[in-house]
């Protein structure tokens, strides 16, 4: 879709807005679409959505610079040369920088989103293999950050070496870091060889 026709649209979607064209030109310029590609529904929320939020923030300015002159000027005994209004902000860089700012926040969240719920597939998919100690799951998983080009699968190759590391240090090295019946190996098991190897060598053990 050409750049004039996106900024149409989202001028339609947005409404009502004390934006000008340049400052929506600038938006859209930012955020490109792929030569080729359509803006999705996706597409379309997050800028109406960035931009109502950014028209906020922007009215809220304007409006505290405007009372802050109401409360501080002082008429003068002699007519004085008055101060000058403020003058709400019209300067691109300072809109971009804004604009950044609100897009950065929004992406931030997104990504926090994606984190989660990765956590929550690999998780699932590593106590598929066994690796059901959820103490030692925690350690091993506590603050990563995954790659989100890596498939799930991936991931699950990549953290059960680092499972099984874990499990060792935590549970020591006399058990197996997974089993097939999810118990990671067990102290009661592990007590149970040693007494019955101790009562076959002090002879209170029959084979």
């Amino acid at each position: 879709m050409e750049q004039e026709k996106i900024l149409s649209t989202l001028s339609e979607k947005l409404g009502e807005t004390s934006f000008s064209p340049q400052t929506l030109q600038t938006y859209v310029e930012l955020n490109p679409i792929a030569k080729g590609s359509e803006p999705d529904e996706a597409y379309w929320n997050k800028a109406v959505n960035f931009l109502k939020g950014m028209q906020g923030q922007y009215n809220h300015d304007v409006a505290t610079r405007v009372e802050d002159f109401k409360k501080n000027y002082k008429p003068q005994p002699t007519p004085p040369t008055p101060p000058t209004p403020p003058v709400p902000p019209k300067n691109d860089d300072e809109l971009e920088k804004k604009l950044k700012e609100l897009e950065a926040r929004l992406d931030a969240e997104d990504s926090k989103k994606v984190q989660a719920d990765l956590l929550k597939k690999v998780t699932a998919a590593m106590k598929a293999k066994q690796a059901n100690d959820d103490y030692v799951l925690s350690k091993t998983l506590q603050g990563v950050t995954f790659d989100t080009k890596k498939t799930v699968d991936e991931l699950v190759t990549e953290f059960l070496p680092k499972y099984d590391a874990e499990y060792k240090a935590c549970r020591g090295y006399g058990t197996a870091p997974r089993t097939s019946d999810g118990s990671g190996g067990t102290q009661h098991n592990a007590a149970s060889r040693y007494f019955e190897r101790k009562g076959k060598k002090e002879g209170w053990k029959k084979n």
